[in-house]
C-alpha cells in the first residue's frame, strides 16, 4: 500500500497545508516513475501540477456533456465516497479499504471542497467547469488533445503517435463498471476483516460452547 501513503501525503501537501507545498519532480518520480500515464482519482486533482512538472507529457482531456457526466459521477462516485457501508468496511479492514477510503475522502474534501455528500453534489458542476477551463488554459496547444470518446481510436492514436489497434474501441458503462469495482473492494475488505477476527472469535466460540454445555446441556 505504498502508493496510497504517497497519495495521502500529496493530498495533504496540496490541500491541507498552509501554504500548500507542491511536490518536486523527484517526489513525483518516486510515485509515478514506473507508469506511462495517470488518470482519475486522485491524480485528476493534481492536473496542473503534473502538466508543469512533466513538460514532455501529452495531455488528453476527455470532453463530456456536463449533465451527462454529473449523473454518472453522482451514481458511480459520490454515493460511494460517502457510503456508510464503505465507512463500516474501512473500520474492519484498516490495511486495505481504510487507506483507499482516506484517499477518496481527502480528495473530496480538498478538490471538491466538500465535507459531505450534499456539498459534493452542490460543488461538482463548478469543479467540472473549473477543471476543463484550467486544463485548456495551462496546457500548450501542441500537448493537448480534447477528445470525445465517440471519436474512437483515430484522433487518440494520431495524437500519441501510435498505430490504431485491430480491436474495437472499448465502450463500457462507467457507472456499472465503477459500482462493480467498489463492490469487489468492499467484499475484499469484509473478507480481510473476517480473517483477522478468526483468532479472536475461535476462543470466544469455544467458551460459548463450554458455557452452554455446563449451564444448559447438563
Amino acid at each position: 500500500m505504498r502508493d496510497t501513503e504517497l497519495w495521502q501525503a500529496a493530498l495533504d501537501a496540496k490541500f491541507f497545508t498552509a501554504p500548500p507545498q507542491p511536490l518536486t519532480r523527484s517526489q513525483w518520480d518516486s510515485m509515478l516513475g514506473y507508469y506511462g500515464g495517470v488518470s482519475d482519482v486522485p491524480a485528476v486533482a493534481f492536473a496542473s501540477d503534473l502538466i508543469s512538472t512533466y513538460p514532455e507529457a501529452k495531455v488528453i482531456l476527455v470532453e463530456r456533456d456536463l449533465e451527462s457526466w454529473y449523473k454518472s459521477f453522482d451514481e458511480a462516485v459520490i454515493v460511494h465516497v460517502w457510503s456508510p457501508v464503505i465507512w463500516a468496511v474501512a473500520r474492519i479492514d484498516p490495511f486495505f479499504v481504510r487507506p483507499l477510503e482516506k484517499i477518496h475522502q481527502k480528495w473530496a474534501r480538498g478538490w471538491f471542497r466538500a465535507g459531505n455528500r450534499k456539498e459534493m453534489r452542490e460543488n461538482a458542476r463548478e469543479v467540472f467547469r473549473e477543471h476543463y477551463e484550467m486544463i485548456k488554459r495551462v496546457t500548450p496547444r501542441e500537448r493537448l488533445l480534447v477528445f470525445k470518446l465517440s471519436e474512437g481510436w483515430g484522433p487518440l492514436c494520431e495524437f500519441l503517435g501510435k498505430p490504431v489497434p485491430d480491436v474495437e474501441f472499448p465502450r463500457v458503462n462507467d457507472t456499472d463498471a465503477m459500482t462493480e469495482k467498489i463492490r469487489l473492494v468492499a467484499w475484499r475488505g469484509v473478507k480481510n476483516g473476517a480473517l483477522r477476527a478468526v483468532p479472536f472469535l475461535g476462543p470466544a466460540l469455544v467458551l460459548a460452547v463450554a458455557w452452554w454445555y455446563v449451564r444448559v446441556a447438563k
